[in-house]
């Protein structure tokens, strides 16, 4: 038998993203909510769990898009090359979206956490027109239909079974110590022999690669794969909007990534109680009331500051 679940400390770059956000929300997340899976669990912790499974919209859509397309793409890398029928990945993918949809909508997430999902919009009675659910449904649509499209589905397709590297495994690589975690949508040897990197994208915004997010990405790869770091592209492609930016990597940037995320570990770490330990206390890390970022925030009702000021 193994022993006790820990909370050890380690680095992602949504991880960075949350802190820098909110570092209420952090403590919510990494702290707070921990062991709320308990069947024994603090009431409190157990509540935070939950609130923490919550998604919103935006995000449920492209956690859709992303699966389905690891799953064909699991297929060509298992030698199943058929060519893709758009419609029917397209259906497939709304069909379980309805029944998610009706899950959310029923409070199944309140009884089951992270099994049911759970969409910030049900949780909070956030009222939406019927218009607005059905533009999210056709962005799911209309993003897998363009993956099925694009040029580079056909290349994909036909990749030797070596040429596979990753394709949304979750992993890590160490960075001053801490465990960095990384999810690469995908990662694999062209013919032309450079590294690729994809990172899928499905909102509306035109693709502009995150610095700190794509050198992570090409951290990973030089540590993983031992290949230089010319050798590897990085790129954003959005399928909803057909189109997509590519960055070249250099021993420069990956070294800014790694000043970057070492900084962003000792920001985080310097807001421990007992660093060795990984214990934190809730008034060590401040609410960030802002618009922007409250509305996406799942831990709305459990931030006393929230409610003074917004709620």
């Amino acid at each position: 038998m193994g022993g006790e679940l820990r909370n050890r400390f380690s680095w992602s770059h949504s991880r960075s993203e949350t802190f820098r956000d909110c570092p209420r929300r952090y403590f919510y997340h990494y702290y707070g909510s921990w062991g709320g899976w308990r069947a024994d669990a603090d009431p409190r912790a157990r509540r935070l769990y939950m609130l923490k499974q919550l998604k919103a919209r935006q995000m449920w859509a492209g956690s859709l898009v992303h699966d389905t397309i690891a799953q064909l793409l699991g297929q060509w890398r298992a030698g199943r090359t058929a060519s893709p029928e758009p419609g029917a990945w397209a259906e497939q993918a709304i069909v379980r979206m309805r029944r998610e949809f009706r899950q959310s909508r029923d409070g199944a997430y309140r009884e089951r956490p992270g099994k049911a999902l759970g969409l910030i919009e049900h949780h909070y009675r956030e009222p939406l027109p019927d218009d607005e659910w059905r533009a999210l449904a056709e962005t799911v649509r209309r993003s897998l239909e363009g993956f099925c499209e694009h040029p580079q589905a056909g290349a994909l397709r036909e990749l030797e079974p070596g040429a596979w590297l990753a394709l949304e495994e979750l992993d890590t690589f160490p960075v001053a110590g801490v465990p960095a975690y990384v999810k690469l949508d995908l990662g694999y040897r062209s013919a032309g022999g450079t590294v690729r990197i994809v990172d899928w994208k499905t909102g509306r915004r035109r693709p502009r690669p995150d610095g700190l997010q794509l050198g992570c990405y090409a951290l990973y790869a030089v540590a993983r794969w031992d290949i230089a770091p010319e050798e590897i592209e990085v790129c954003e492609v959005n399928l909803n909007t057909a189109e997509e930016a590519a960055a070249s990597v250099s021993a420069d940037s990956l070294a800014e990534a790694r000043q970057a995320i070492e900084a962003s570990i000792r920001a985080m770490q310097a807001r421990l109680r007992d660093v060795a330990q990984n214990t934190a206390e809730v008034d060590d890390f401040p609410a960030q009331v802002e618009a922007r970022t409250c509305r996406r925030c799942p831990f709305r009702e459990a931030c006393p500051e929230y409610q003074q000021e917004c709620g």
